[in-house]
């Protein structure tokens, strides 16, 4: 998949095998990162018997794994901008082998939650860690599609839990000691991420920022595919070099500065990676060319902000879109359908459990097969198209979910015998169509796009940072989500979640559309210039 991405995002470029062998070991903590976080749709029905659990704590073991990513997400920007990206990588894998053999020896309820919070803390630096380090080792031209590569292995991820999740109902008669085992699953792959990241170097741009230009310029050299005259070859050299082998001809879309006329392939890349305001280089001053037609010539000579918030007040577009980004990608209710996913087919009229599971797993295979496709295309398509449309799908998925819950031709029945819930045919029908679509809407926007957005949004001085506060927005948000559903149905009626996420959903195709820019290709600057002018026209 890594390799095929690679090839369709350039006609005159191959990607070199460092990087591939880089991306593949970062991307695991995606799959690692999905692992978790779908392991429990299969796991929660085996708690809830081992422990008798209520419907309350049932959204606990839920939620507590997003209290955990909050937790971690508060720290996480900080400590990769300050430790490293492999690093911080590394030590996520220990916590997380930690934590899988907490839930396997758990004994009590508490423990459980414990070893859920211990988790979703390793889940929130892990995604921070891994989005920076894919960035910020990814040539140009293939980006977008690198960075979301980390989304396909999150979804495949779910799928892998999903398939464990299944066979373990089928093969281990003893509920107590099935979900001990699908958690501890997980620690065999946060071994094999640290076995691969441990022979990987560094970012080359947080060793550069360290004022470690040396190694920096060996990792580039990689990034390049040239390593073998690593020992003599200065900066320049490498600039001479890569000026030798041209630029891209591959074309993206139309309205990004053309850049690729102006700048040499390294100093463009370096310029993509770390240009800001603030950026002390030779690289602060570039032409710009609109596709209007009006040339206009930018310089950066802005003076150095001196604390986070002065970053954030100047680049206050940038973060009021990370906000957004951050809380709808929890409130249109994805994370509810993947970690309930058992439950509302319960609901929808799924009699056997084995029955709810293999559903589970085809929308697993569905969320996995859209990420692929969408990683494949994602540098011609365009961000916002991409977003915009993902965004339709999970609002029309949610109005179908809203029909067969509460139409009259879809309406919830009370079964007197066993107190449960049931859809008539038609509903089911209508039902399962809005939950495929929903994971599938996620799969095209929200999944691959949200991490590539707020990485292309802000430069690297304060990457780190706008992941983990971006991160810390998205987990509390998932959390309120998660310990809101079951108990909301109950309260407010089955179908009432489901049209509160429509709703929002659909001022965020609005926003979305007036107020996010295409990104491929941009460095912060050019992006803040055409956000500033976006902004000011819908104003």
């Amino acid at each position: 998949l890594i390799d095929a991405t690679m090839t369709d995002s350039s006609t005159s470029n191959s990607i070199p095998p460092f990087v591939i062998k880089a991306t593949i070991s970062a991307s695991l903590g995606g799959v690692l990162f999905g692992y978790d976080m779908g392991i429990i749709s299969a796991a929660l029905p085996m708690l809830t018997e081992t422990f008798e659990l209520s419907e309350k704590q049932e959204e606990m073991v839920v939620s507590f794994l997003y209290v955990g990513c909050c937790i971690g997400a508060t720290f996480g920007g900080i400590l990769c901008d300050k430790y490293g990206r492999k690093r911080m990588i590394l030590l996520t894998d220990f916590v997380f082998i930690i934590g899988a053999f907490v839930l396997f020896f758990a004994n009590e309820f508490p423990v459980v939650l414990l070893g859920r919070i211990i988790i979703g803390s390793a889940v929130a630096i892990s995604g921070i860690a891994d989005v920076a380090y894919l960035h910020e080792i990814s040539p140009m031209e293939f980006r977008g599609s690198i960075v979301s590569c980390n989304e396909a292995c999150i979804s495949l991820g779910f799928l892998v839990s999903y398939v464990i999740g299944y066979i373990m109902s089928i093969t281990i008669p003893d509920q107590d000691a099935g979900w001990r085992y699908m958690f501890l699953i997980g620690s065999f792959i946060a071994l094999l991420q640290f076995i691969s990241m441990a022979t990987m170097p560094e970012s080359p741009v947080w060793l550069k920022q360290k004022g470690r230009n040396r190694d920096a310029q060996y990792v580039l050299l990689q990034i390049y595919g040239d390593a073998s005259a690593v020992g003599s070859v200065s900066f320049d050299d490498v600039e001479e070099m890569e000026q030798q082998k041209g630029p891209s001809s591959h074309t993206r879309n139309v309205d990004r500065p053309n850049l690729q006329e102006r700048t040499p392939p390294l100093k463009k890349w370096m310029t993509l990676q770390s240009s800001s305001p603030t950026a002390q280089s030779s690289y602060a001053s570039f032409e710009v060319t609109d596709t209007t037609n009006a040339n206009i010539q930018q310089t950066q000579h802005t003076q150095r902000p001196s604390s986070t918030m002065d970053f954030l007040r100047y680049y206050y577009r940038q973060a009021i879109i990370a906000v957004f980004l951050a809380i709808m990608q929890q409130f249109c209710g994805h994370p509810n359908v993947l970690n309930f996913a058992p439950e509302i087919f319960a609901q929808i009229g799924f009699d056997s459990q084995e029955g709810r599971l293999v559903s589970t797993l085809l929308v697993g295979v569905a969320k996995f097969a859209t990420t692929c496709l969408v990683i494949l295309k994602i540098d011609k398509i365009g961000r916002k198209f991409l977003l915009l449309s993902g965004m339709s799908v999970i609002a029309l998925s949610l109005l179908l979910l809203i029909i067969a819950y509460s139409s009259e031709g879809g309406r919830m029945e009370n079964d007197d015998v066993d107190g449960e819930h049931h859809i008539p045919l038609t509903g089911k029908i209508i039902a399962t169509i809005g939950v495929f679509g929903v994971a599938i809407g996620y799969a095209m926007s929200f999944g691959p796009l949200v991490w590539l957005l707020v990485s292309e949004l802000f430069p690297s001085s304060i990457r780190g940072r706008a992941l983990g506060g971006t991160t810390v927005l998205t987990y509390l948000s998932a959390s309120v989500v998660s310990y809101t559903f079951l108990s909301g149905q109950d309260i407010f009626g089955p179908s009432i979640p489901f049209a509160i996420y429509f709703t929002l959903t659909m001022l965020s195709i609005v926003f979305a559309h007036v107020s996010i820019i295409e990104t491929a290709d941009k460095t912060p600057d050019v992006i803040h210039a055409e956000l500033e002018r976006m902004w000011s026209s819908n104003t």
